[in-house]
């Protein structure tokens, strides 16, 4: 019985390798070594003359380097101001989201994509059905009525993937992903079909 099992395995393995479904392949190896557990590197201090091994202080030198990364000087000259249009204002803009643009809005998730900090996958949001979608409505609209967003849709994690060339302990050589919220890319959706 276990044999059939590894052999099946094996033969869909090999049919996602031989078509080019990469995901599907990727499913069928982790099935095989199970997932894989990231390892924390040390990394070079900011001077390059300290090599850091506790958490806390990689921690502190990935807040650093992120923080030198996102917080150069972007001045807009006052020309540049003045040569965009002033066009008229669109009242329709400020009405609450309605449970129709919040459904299209999910419809419009991309799936297979890694969840934000709350954890929920956009699968879940696409096929939880009308009284999910209700409820994330209700959500957006007292939020909209409110003037503010609860602080996990505003909130991003940042998980960083190395380059696969440099040095490790070189925080350069890793390239930053922002992962957001799902239902605040749904709102933040909604906010884009209404401009375009």
């Amino acid at each position: 019985m276990q044999n059939n099992w590894w052999e099946d395995l094996a033969k869909i393995t090999q049919q996602c390798a031989d078509i080019g479904d990469y995901r599907r392949l990727y499913e069928a190896l982790k099935t095989v070594y199970g997932p894989t557990h990231q390892i924390q590197s040390p990394l070079r201090s900011s001077d390059g003359q300290q090599l850091l091994t506790e958490k806390p202080d990689i921690l502190t030198r990935w807040a650093e380097h992120f923080n030198t990364l996102f917080s150069t000087d972007r001045s807009v000259q006052d020309a540049a101001l003045h040569r965009i249009p002033h066009l008229p204002l669109i009242e329709e803009l400020d009405d609450p989201p309605t449970l129709e643009e919040t459904i299209t809005a999910i419809g419009q998730l991309k799936s297979h994509k890694a969840a934000g900090i709350d954890g929920i996958p956009p699968e879940i949001w696409k096929k939880g059905g009308i009284v999910l979608h209700g409820k994330l409505h209700e959500l957006l609209v007292c939020c909209w009525e409110q003037g503010n967003l609860p602080q996990d849709l505003r909130d991003a994690v940042v998980i960083t993937l190395y380059k696969n060339k440099g040095e490790k302990s070189d925080c350069s050589n890793y390239r930053g992903i922002t992962l957001l919220s799902i239902a605040g890319k749904v709102l933040a959706r909604i906010l884009l079909n209404r401009l375009v």
